[in-house]
């Protein structure tokens, strides 16, 4: 199987919630990036010996960036503490993918459940819901309102989200 690679710049980098960033990855030259479903994560070589994956949480129909978001665990094996304190907006990453072992099916209704940072997937997954007129709800819990990441973006979907 050939698998994309290659070093994607960090476009931008924002806090979604209270330990939580997310990057925005692009091609330095403005190319396309390889097309993806809801479900997908990426690779993330973060050095020698430290590669980890993350959840596309973007739009799939947007193929000159890809979007993902990293929870800071202190407790964790490095690639957070990496990301959270090293990379900036211009930092060069290498990225290989993207992969999916978690496709979302075709169905006329969805009831999401997330935690935490486990709403990455799912966000790209309510759009396509959405977009395919099917009908769905999001059980959506944290620690706190603080920690939980995307909660603005989430907030047009109105009362299917709880």
């Amino acid at each position: 199987m050939n698998t994309y690679e290659a070093e994607l710049v960090v476009a931008r980098r924002e806090s979604v919630a209270d330990g939580v960033v997310a990057l925005t990855l692009r091609d330095p030259r403005g190319a396309e990036l390889p097309p993806w479903q809801p479900g997908a994560h990426v690779d993330v070589v973060l050095e020698p010996g430290l590669e980890r994956q993350y959840s596309l949480c973007g739009d799939p129909a947007e193929r000159r960036e890809w979007r993902i978001a990293v929870l800071r665990e202190p407790d964790g094996r490095g690639g957070s503490a990496h990301v959270h304190g090293r990379l900036t907006q211009g930092s060069v990453v290498r990225v290989r993918g993207p992969r999916n072992h978690f496709v979302l099916a075709p169905a006329p209704r969805y009831r999401f459940v997330a935690g935490g940072i486990g709403i990455t997937p799912i966000l790209p997954m309510l759009a396509a819901a959405d977009a395919a007129g099917a009908e769905w709800t999001l059980l959506y819990g944290g620690r706190s309102r603080g920690s939980m990441a995307f909660t603005q973006e989430l907030e047009r979907y109105g009362q299917r989200v709880t």
